[in-house]
């Protein structure tokens, strides 16, 4: 859990602040001014596979066309010339794949030198935009 939520300073806290973008999230403030000492805070980074059916079956879609691909390039690199001036390049299908769907990218503040707690901060102050989409929501 990001500590963040219980902090004071997370309403002008520029580290808060790279959080919100990396969780392409509304900012509490759109330009905050306070920095936390050099070197704090420390963000732990949790990279996860998406856990929804969808994506896994996308998954699979994507390694069999991969692995059509790659027979397709290593038959096209074998009927060619020897003298080819490709050489020993690495061989690329004609498709390219964007996997950034099927993973999810958690950010979280765990510790900062700057810390000075103030339960429920960030409730108190989460941008209108999720307050109205979500009157219920409870960061974790």
């Amino acid at each position: 859990m990001c500590i963040c939520i219980h902090c004071a300073r997370v309403t002008n806290c520029s580290a808060y602040h790279f959080v919100e973008e990396q969780h392409s999230q509304p900012h509490i403030n759109k330009g905050p001014t306070w920095e936390p000492r050099n070197g704090s805070p420390t963000i732990e980074v949790h990279i996860r596979p998406d856990a929804d059916r969808e994506a896994q079956s996308e998954l699979e879609k994507m390694w069999a066309e991969h692995e059509d691909q790659t027979r397709r390039a290593e038959e096209s690199s074998s009927s060619s010339d020897a003298n080819d001036e490709r050489g020993d390049l690495p061989l690329f299908g004609e498709k390219q794949y964007d996997l950034s769907g099927a993973t999810t990218y958690e950010y979280d503040v765990v510790s900062c030198e700057d810390f000075v707690e103030d339960r429920d901060a960030w409730v108190r102050n989460m941008p209108e935009e999720i307050r109205l989409a979500n009157p219920d929501f409870v960061p974790t």
